[in-house]
């Protein structure tokens, strides 16, 4: 299998390498990105590879240069940030290249779901979001939904704590471009059979995790899922859907303070004789904080919550997940967990295990027993529980 990292010199990225290089079946692996990361990119195929890397530089907007970098690829992702995820595709479309990504927001993903019909005439897969979420909990969604008969709700909540102890002022836990889009872009829930916009991170609800995530106040933020899961779903009569984060608690109010002073706004302002945009200067500031040192002590719990009917009963199923960092590879559970399922993706539509073809979220494509065992193979395991009331109506 000869597969793709595009955007290999990310930190998000670290863990898609990780999890092909420590993989048998993959027996090449290219990482693409831009010349200013080739020293990145040299020493991440010097020390994950295990000699089986080729590294190519070049502009990711240059679609005949990434065509060449991606030729005779099986699929590739793209680990650079989600406004890259067409142009990406288009050049995967072109090579005959499955692909992947970690998720476009919540109008990228529509974007991207245009060029369904395209990818299925290809006879392609395009898996459209697969990290944590979206990506592992969509496919947790999957599992649920195929246990029922009829789906009338779905709601998936993810919460996050760093207990990591660093001198930084700012710990950040992914793409911070990604962050500030989910602290000042107006969200969207799927409610009554239909989306419905609101204010960025609506309708506070809290929410008792299993430790060490304990109780968390989760809230609505833009997300891919809410683009993608509700068309999966319709026909099984799912009527409300949403997805609710909770960040770091000291984290996402210093978020929430830069965001109220307008860095969050990409629109130059005039400061000097300089044109600037917020959101770029605090991008660059956060690119040159030290990375936190000392052991990981950040852990996650996805949760997704389905209720519908199973054989005329009124059922809820609840499928959990508690993620901590990967001790094997000294990685935080934050680029683990986002990083990690990309490349065990990658994998699936290399080995022709997903057949599912078009352009869809991870819910229509990515089978769930398998992706689950090659979730247990890395220390994660899923759990379900399913109650019934003892009356029915």
């Amino acid at each position: 299998m000869k597969l793709a990292v595009v955007g290999g010199g990310g930190r998000q990225a670290s863990g898609t390498i990780r999890d092909l290089g420590d993989s048998l079946d993959v027996k090449s692996i290219v990482l693409i990105d831009r010349e200013s990361a080739k020293a990145q990119l040299e020493q991440r195929a010097k020390d994950w590879c295990r000699g089986k890397a080729e590294i190519v530089c070049c502009d990711i907007n240059a679609h005949d240069d990434l065509r060449r970098a991606l030729r005779g690829c099986q699929a590739a992702a793209n680990c650079t940030s989600h406004v890259f995820n067409v142009q990406v595709m288009n050049a995967c479309l072109a090579e005959g290249a499955h692909y992947t990504d970690m998720g476009g927001l919540f109008h990228w993903a529509r974007e991207q779901m245009k060029l369904d019909a395209a990818w299925k005439k290809a006879g392609l897969t395009a898996v459209l979001g697969m990290g944590s979420a979206p990506g592992i909990v969509n496919v947790m969604g999957r599992y649920a939904a195929d246990l029922l008969d009829t789906v009338e709700t779905l709601h998936l909540r993810d919460g996050i704590v760093n207990f990591t102890k660093t001198d930084a002022p700012l710990s950040i836990p992914y793409a911070m471009n990604t962050v500030l889009d989910e602290f000042v872009a107006n969200c969207f829930i799927y409610e009554g059979g239909d989306w419905k916009e609101l204010g960025p991170f609506a309708r506070g609800e809290e929410i008792d995790f299993p430790p060490p995530v304990g109780k968390q106040t989760v809230y609505a933020t833009i997300h891919s899922e809410v683009a993608t899961m509700p068309v999966a779903f319709k026909s099984k009569g799912l009527k409300d859907m949403s997805f609710k984060l909770a960040l770091p608690k000291a984290f996402e109010e210093k978020i929430l303070f830069l965001a109220s002073l307008g860095f969050g706004a990409r629109d130059p302002i005039t400061v000097g004789r300089s044109e600037v945009s917020p959101r770029d200067v605090l991008v660059a500031l956060c690119d040159r904080l030290p990375r936190p040192g000392g052991k990981p002590d950040d852990h996650k719990v996805l949760r997704v919550d389905v209720t519908g009917t199973q054989k005329g009963r009124a059922c809820h199923v609840q499928v959990e997940v508690v993620c901590h960092p990967y001790e094997p590879w000294g990685m935080a559970c934050g680029p683990f967990t986002v990083g990690f399922p990309v490349g065990l993706t990658l994998r699936l539509l290399g080995s022709g295990v997903i057949k599912e073809r078009g352009a869809v979220g991870a819910e229509s494509c990515v089978p769930p027993e398998p992706f689950f065992r090659g979730m247990k193979a890395r220390g994660l395991d899923v759990t379900c529980s399913i109650k019934y009331p003892v009356i029915q109506e």
